[in-house]
């Protein structure tokens, strides 16, 4: 088949996947971008025990089956990758950051979905609703060491190109060189994300379909200082303003996945409070992912219930818990839409191009990814495992509602 047949079928080939009309829309919703999506059910009201991991154990025996489930203060549990029975496609990998202010928001993020391995930044100017920055560089899978632990730096790198997170007592430093072949537009610079507190929230989460499940370290309570230069421009990040939060994953998932996350962080009489939630996907039983993080202690939650409007994301969003210990409402200030477009597309050619083969192509644009992320002001309170209440009036956070194919 010549070049310019298979250029034709591969556009030919993009366009359907993108376009074709799914005529079942029984249970589906139409949201506020006219997508139609699948409401993500409310967990259960009921209370469930929450199993806490105090010993280092390995996370699978030998036949692939999680030695355990549960939540864990510090990443107690070692991810065992050998012993991953699953299908190789199935293994997720990836090291993610979300920082955040009141003028600025945005992300860094070094991952392996099985297809494609990836180094990407973000940055979106909150008070004037644009974006200032948002590239992603792939590379073939495998190509990325990714540590076992949380704590070993991670490394990415293509051509000029490199992300390079280093791990130094509490802090996490991000530096990064993106080289998209404009001098104009090159972006750089050094992100120190330093951990208040050695606790957070270390998950094990399985899932209903044998040998799959995902392990999450999320760190809430993390400031940020540093700076990103793009171009000719420089943004500056303060540790007393500037809050983020780490999404560090290994797993093996099912094909089709939804989720919630949410984060939030500020100072109150001069000590972090953060917290994280999120549900959505697999076995939340023995774990959820809802706890707070005040002065370096993990105070844990149980389920939390989420209400927000998919028909206009702005509107606010508000969160319960089962047993009154959480109550919030997030104002936002700031919406990040993200949907796969065939202008979006078209900028990843060149990169697809150069290092996959047609039918790894395929498999890539295959994936889907819908996200509705915002960003804005928490209010309310939450009790603390002692029972003594904090109120929370306009604290930084975001929310977001995910779904992904792979």
């Amino acid at each position: 088949m010549s070049k310019k047949i298979l250029v034709f079928v591969f556009f030919f080939n993009i366009v359907s996947i993108m376009y074709c009309n799914d005529n079942n829309k029984s249970g589906l919703l139409r949201d506020q971008h006219g997508k139609y999506i699948r409401p993500i059910p409310e967990p259960g009201k009921t209370i469930t025990k929450q199993i806490e991991i105090k010993q280092e154990t390995d996370l699978l025996n030998s036949s692939g089956f999680l030695n355990i489930s549960g939540w864990a203060r510090k990443p107690l549990v070692i991810f065992n990758e050998k012993n991953i029975k699953a299908d190789k496609k199935r293994i997720k990998k990836w090291e993610h950051y979300t920082f955040y202010n009141k003028n600025y928001c945005g992300g860094i993020t070094i991952s392996d979905i099985a297809t494609v391995g990836m180094g990407s930044i973000e940055l979106f100017d909150v008070k004037n609703n644009k974006q200032i920055a948002n590239i992603t560089l792939m590379v073939r899978p495998g190509e990325i060491q990714f540590p076992t632990n949380t704590y070993d730096i991670l490394e990415f790198k293509k051509g000029n190109s490199s992300v390079i997170i280093k791990k130094i007592n509490n802090q996490r430093i991000a530096q990064f060189y993106f080289d998209n072949g404009n001098k104009e537009n090159i972006i750089s610079g050094t992100l120190t994300f330093t951990q208040h507190g050695e606790e957070a929230l270390a998950i094990i989460t399985p899932f209903s379909e044998q040998n799959l499940f995902f392990y999450e370290y999320k760190v809430p309570n993390l400031s940020v200082k540093g700076n990103i230069t793009i171009g000719d421009k420089n943004y500056n990040f303060n540790d007393k303003d500037t809050f983020g939060v780490l999404d560090w994953g290994r797993g093996a998932w099912p094909p089709i996945n939804q989720w919630l996350w949410a984060a939030g962080g500020g100072f109150i009489k001069g000590k972090l409070f953060s917290f994280n939630l999120g549900y959505g996907f697999g076995d939340k039983h023995k774990a959820t992912e809802n706890g707070i993080v005040y002065n370096g202690k993990v105070h844990k939650l149980n389920q939390v219930i989420w209400h927000y409007d998919i028909t206009n994301y702005m509107k606010p969003w508000i969160f319960k818990s089962n047993n009154n210990r959480f109550e919030m409402t997030l104002k936002p200030i700031y919406l990040l839409h993200s949907d796969i477009t065939l202008k979006e597309m078209f900028n990843f050619l060149k990169q697809l191009w150069e290092i996959f083969s047609f039918k790894e192509i395929m498999e890539i644009i295959s994936t889907k990814a819908y996200l509705n992320k915002v960003f804005g002001y928490y209010s309310g309170y939450v009790m603390l495992d002692d029972g003594s209440k904090i109120e929370i009036d306009n604290m930084l956070g975001f929310a977001e509602v995910m779904y992904q194919e792979w």
